[in-house]
Parts: structure tokens; sequence; C-alpha cells
């Protein structure tokens, strides 16, 4: 059978009433002070509910998840820039970006949120965090809820050396100033649709938290540094080695229309799961702008299915009473 019939077949609950209206309440600022500086984010709450940490993919930013969110009333969920992406600070000067240096950023953005535990959203780069995430720390990850995303870009260990040469070379060649400036934010607009395939109001949601005004022109916020190539990326064995060490349940998302679905690895890397839900869902790499709805219908039952399991966990067992 072709693995994407999925293990978990996506279904038309036409018994459940899943039309959501939308949040009331619109999205507070948040600022969060870890070891590398400040991250900040979006936080979509009621005072209550079940926390979720939303993480973004690659040059996104916490916008990602602004039309799935407010789908989602009952959960308190937390979206964040990653370090140099949106309006997070950048790594001090001469640092790069390590991917495996997002896991203990993330994990103290957990701390600084005072939750004790928090299911986990991620989209692509968020979804590989994620991962990695529930692999170190299972006491602090419930559930992870991966859209087409599945562990970090491995490469053979043959072409480490050349890709920290590379990384060097371009760091030395890339002058500091060469940045791409634009007239109005619909040109960034536009660009940001041709990157990532996304439609427009997708787009401009990345965009508004992405651009600055400066000098009479439009730049992204974003840390050129992360456009060079990683200094040190996982073995394919690593990054099995880390998916099968996850215990939380897991369902993954893969876009019908994706990059996950198209990678030759994503089997093995499914496979390595001890147990994962995995659906496939219409929609191009970024379905849950472009097709949030049914995005928001997916993580609401299984945020449901996790809070009954905490509840059926913490309930006192019917004993009966030995009288000796």
């Amino acid at each position: 059978m072709d693995i994407w019939v999925h293990l978990y077949r996506w279904l038309d609950h036409s018994d459940q009433d899943m039309t959501f209206s939308p949040f009331t309440t619109k999205p507070v600022s948040i600022e969060l002070a870890v070891d590398m500086g400040v991250l900040r984010g979006l936080r979509w709450s009621n005072g209550a509910g079940v926390p979720v940490l939303a993480i973004h993919g690659w040059l996104d930013n916490a916008a990602s998840f602004a039309k799935v969110a407010p789908l989602l009333p009952d959960l308190d969920l937390v979206s964040i820039d990653l370090p140099g992406h949106g309006h997070s600070d950048h790594y001090a000067p001469g640092m790069h970006y390590h991917f495996i240096d997002y896991v203990p950023v993330m994990l103290a953005a957990i701390s600084r949120l005072n939750w004790s535990s928090c299911l986990i959203l991620g989209h692509s780069l968020g979804a590989a965090i994620a991962s990695c995430m529930a692999a170190v720390a299972p006491d602090l990850v419930r559930g992870l809820f991966l859209i087409d995303g599945l562990g970090p870009y491995s490469k053979d260990v043959d072409l480490t050396p050349d890709l920290l040469r590379r990384l060097i070379h371009n760091s030395r060649e890339r002058p500091k100033s060469a940045t791409t400036v634009y007239d109005s934010l619909q040109v960034m607009v536009t660009a940001r649709q041709r990157a990532g395939k996304i439609d427009q109001e997708g787009a401009e949601l990345l965009v508004s938290r992405n651009a600055v005004f400066v000098d009479n022109v439009y730049r992204w916020r974003t840390d050129r540094r992360l456009l060079l190539p990683s200094p040190q990326p996982m073995t394919e064995l690593q990054v099995l080695a880390f998916l099968g060490a996850i215990r939380a349940p897991t369902t993954l998302v893969v876009a019908s229309d994706g990059l996950l679905k198209s990678r030759p690895e994503t089997p093995n890397r499914i496979s390595a799961f001890r147990a994962i839900d995995v659906l496939e869902i219409e929609g191009g790499h970024h379905l849950h702008l472009d097709n949030s709805q049914v995005i928001a219908e997916a993580v609401s039952r299984f945020a449901g299915n996790i809070t009954q399991q905490k509840d059926v966990e913490s309930s006192p067992e019917d004993h009966e009473l030995i009288v000796g």
C-alpha cells in the first residue's frame, strides 16, 4: 500500500460540527528574555486553554499562524519569532545559525512562559525543531502536530568539509550592506508569493511582520546570515535517532503539493516513529495559511485527544476494598 494512503485517514466527520467562530480577542505581543537575547511573538488566549507553542518555518515569522490561531479559541497559543526572524533579536556578530541551537532556545521559551508542559505546533523548520525538542525533553512536550516538516535537513558526512568551506567563503564575500530594497509592500508581497507559493493573504501576513521602512525604502528584517549554508548539518542516521526517541503523540500533516511528500527520506523517517498519525491534506507547503480551516479542525481534534488522555491518566482508579 502506498505510504500516502495514511495510517490515519482524513475523513469528513459530517456528524460533528467543526465550523469555528473567529476568536474574538486579537493577539497580544509578547517578549521573552532568553540567553541569546529577546524572543518576540504573538499570543492568542482567553486566559486559559491548552498551552501550545507554535514554531514557524525558515524565513517566516510568528504571523505564519495568524489564520489558524483565531480558529482555535480553546487553546493558549503562543507563536514565537525564531532568532533572526521577524521581531526577535539576531545572534551576536560573528555567530552563525546552527540548527541544533534552536532547540534549547525554544525550550527556554517554554520555561519563560511558566508552562510545565505544552503541545507544539510546528511548520517546516519549526516541525524539525519541535521533533528534536520532543526527543530531548519528553516531560515538557505532551504532543507534536507537524505541518509538512519532519526532522532537519541531513547531509552525507563526506560533504561537511565543503559546507564549512562555503560558509566561511560566503561570510567573507557577502557585503554586510548587501540587502534587497523595495519601493512598496506590495512588491514584497509578490516576491514572497513567488518564493513560497503562498496566496496573497498569507504573503501579506508574513510581510507585515518582516518588513521595515528605512531611508524611504522597505527592507526585510530577516538576519542575512540565515541565507548562508548550514555549518554543521546532521547525518540521516542522527535524524532517525532523534525521531525514534520521541514518546509524545504525534500527528504529521503532509501537503499534497508540498515539500515533504517528494523527499526520498520521508518514508524512512515516518517509520522511525514508535507511533505517528499521518494525514495527507490538499495544499502546498504553506497549507496552514492557504487552507487554515482544515488545519484548524485537525489541530482541534488532536489537542482534544491529548487533553482526554491526560484526564484519563490523572483520574483516580477504582480500587476494591480488601479487608484482611
